[in-house]
């Protein structure tokens, strides 16, 4: 996958996301009928799903080259940068949607107003 990225890393982030997400899903408006192995089941695909979007990012980041072949990117072109701040939100909101619907969650899910550990 990306450059310079390791499997500590990976599963470092996937397991520190699993308390979060399993806190989050807990006091979340969920179906009556989930249960804790469903909760922490989601937990875990959720971290996994983040940890995956980081892992597949190269780093440095790639960036819009200075020249294309022989042509010149012209001064205007904004620097444009792929990193873990463009990819990891995007891939796991996917992701959170994908499993979620997976999982029978409701589109409407809501979340606490505020989260209060």
């Amino acid at each position: 996958f990306g450059r310079n990225k390791g499997m500590l890393g990976f599963l470092g982030g996937a397991l520190f996301c699993l308390p979060f997400n399993y806190r989050v899903l807990s006091i979340a408006a969920l179906p009556t009928t989930t249960t804790r192995t469903t909760i922490a089941t989601v937990s875990a695909l959720l971290g996994l799903a983040g940890a995956l979007a980081d892992l597949a990012v190269p780093t440095p980041a790639l960036t819009v080259p200075k020249s294309i072949g022989n042509m010149k990117v012209p001064s205007w072109v904004p620097p444009f940068h792929v990193d873990d701040n463009l990819v990891v939100p995007i891939f796991s909101s996917f992701a959170c949607t994908k499993i979620f619907q997976a999982f029978g969650f409701s589109q409407e899910l809501e979340l606490a107003r505020c989260i209060i550990f």
